[in-house]
């Protein structure tokens, strides 16, 4: 939140500078200097593979849309909350495309199912029989 404030105070000052205010046809994301028109989508695409590229890091941009859903459901957001926030109607599709299997999520999902199991009591040891 404070960095979309921090935005909004600059593009106010930007629209300003040039004599405009802020309005409901004002673009968050724009190249224009007055905020008319809307980035193309693709620029950030090029821009993200120029930076990955210099870091020497192999991945696109969509992949962080995996990188998201996976994070947020291994931490327990729930389904509905992730699907929603990756635009899908109901979570078949988050599950489907985006929600990798996660080591540590199954382990700990191991771990889970195994403490609701009853203890095995050995033989010879001393109970109650």
């Amino acid at each position: 939140m404070r960095l979309l404030e921090q935005l909004r105070a600059a593009t106010i000052r930007q629209l300003a500078s040039l004599g405009l205010a802020l309005s409901g046809e004002t673009w968050v994301f724009s190249a224009q200097p007055d905020f008319s028109k809307p980035r193309d989508p693709s620029s950030l695409t090029r821009r993200y593979g120029l930076l990955v590229g210099k870091l020497g890091v192999k991945t696109q941009l969509k992949e962080l849309r995996h990188c998201s859903a996976t994070q947020l459901l291994t931490a327990g957001v729930d389904l509905r909350t992730v699907a929603g926030r990756l635009g899908h109607g109901d979570g078949s599709t988050t599950l489907r495309h985006y929600a990798a299997w996660v080591g540590a999520a199954d382990k700990a999902a191991a771990e889970t199912i195994g403490s609701t199991m009853p203890k095995l009591r050995r033989s010879g040891s001393t109970s109650d029989n």
